[in-house]
């Protein structure tokens, strides 16, 4: 590490997603890989070894519909073979790692002489809705904001990024959903199913209390309330494509 600073617990975000990633609620998952199918179709290239990067990266390899593609953890030094594979793709860790450059470097490696890379990451507003209720609550209960959620990357960053790890042609692009949810406490179980909630080091490490919670939903529901006919509850997502090739890319020939 040079200049990125350390503010994520690595070891117990990847605990975390270790233990349910073979059963967690995969509709986020399933967003981008849709859209990952429609770029692969664009590209036109007949990828004939494929990796996935992520915790989540065999759920990935089962709905990607290509034969050859292979999959592993996110660990601290990946184990790719240099300049082995086609396409390698990144399956939303990139967004809570401290030093993304170091694994885009990784990756990039791992790339043969005409290989692509294709990675998903949270940025922007994600969890916007989220971020400010607990801002609410914070300042109600102890005159202070403590980091709840994790910080966002925008989608230029993510850009200078892949720059910055080697690639020579990058493209970022952000994907905007805004999902519909009865009550914001079923948000906090799906980020806790899918292992997103709070792994900063300096996190509020205090169970939170009835009272606090409560302040937190209610502040929710108030201001985020997306279709008051049926009271659905709004929450934003914002997933970043990252792609950046080792060589010229044929569109760009």
């Amino acid at each position: 590490m040079t200049d990125q600073q350390i503010i994520f617990d690595e070891k117990l975000i990847n605990t975390r997603k270790e233990r349910i990633k073979n059963k967690f609620p995969s509709f986020l998952h399933s967003l981008a890989i849709n859209d990952l199918k429609e770029r692969l179709l664009e590209l036109e290239d007949n990828f004939l070894e494929i990796l996935i990067v992520g915790q989540f990266s065999k759920y990935w390899s089962e709905n990607i519909d290509h034969k050859k593609n292979n999959y592993i953890n996110d660990e601290e030094f990946l184990k790719i073979s240099p300049k082995s594979h086609d396409l390698v793709i990144s399956a939303f860790h990139l967004h809570s790692v401290n030093d993304p450059i170091s694994k885009l470097v990784q990756m990039r490696f791992g790339l043969k002489k005409n290989g692509v890379f294709i990675g998903y990451a949270f940025g922007e507003k994600s969890l916007i809705e989220l971020r400010k209720s607990f801002e609410h609550a914070e300042i109600k209960n102890f005159g202070g904001i403590s980091p709840r959620i994790h910080p966002m990357i925008d989608t230029p960053t993510y850009g200078v990024l892949l720059r910055r790890a080697g690639f020579n042609y990058c493209v970022s692009d952000k994907l905007h959903f805004e999902i519909e949810y009865d009550n914001p406490i079923n948000l906090i179980k799906d980020l806790k199913s899918i292992g997103e909630t709070n792994g900063l080091l300096n996190r509020n490490k205090k169970i939170l209390t009835k009272k606090f919670l409560n302040d937190v939903l209610n502040f929710y529901k108030k201001n985020f309330l997306s279709n008051k006919l049926q009271n659905k509850y709004i929450a934003t997502f914002d997933i970043i494509c990252l792609t950046g090739w080792i060589s010229k890319p044929k569109s760009l020939m």
